[in-house]
């Protein structure tokens, strides 16, 4: 009898979960059809769809984990190169140069279009 209360249970919390609500007008809809002409390709077609939707997520996030990892290698980089700069003056004012420059002619881009 647990058990039945128990499936009772799940059945209703993934009836109302938010991602069986949109499906189910459609799954209504086709109430009054018979279930092998209208209902049961309508099941599987979904069935399909969320089948290659999560292969996709799962390869995703496989393809995710590995950008994360270079990502990081790129951040301890980043972090290396300004410890470095904080070192040695005269390489952050090198470094630095271009992006000086640019901020330079950005604001005079400014003041010309405001003036």
């Amino acid at each position: 009898m647990l058990l039945f209360i128990l499936a009772y249970i799940g059945g209703v919390l993934t009836i109302l979960s938010p991602c069986i609500l949109p499906v189910l007008p459609f799954v209504f809809a086709r109430a009054d059809q018979p279930f092998l002409r209208r209902g049961l390709p309508l099941l599987l077609g979904m069935a399909a769809t969320f089948a290659v939707i999560a292969t996709l997520a799962a390869v995703g996030g496989g393809w995710a984990v590995q950008a994360n990892e270079y990502g990081r290698y790129a951040a301890i980089a980043l972090l290396a190169l300004f410890g470095v700069t904080l070192l040695f003056p005269e390489l952050s004012d090198r470094l630095t140069r271009p992006l000086v420059a640019l901020g330079g002619r950005l604001s005079e881009s400014a003041d010309r279009r405001c003036a």
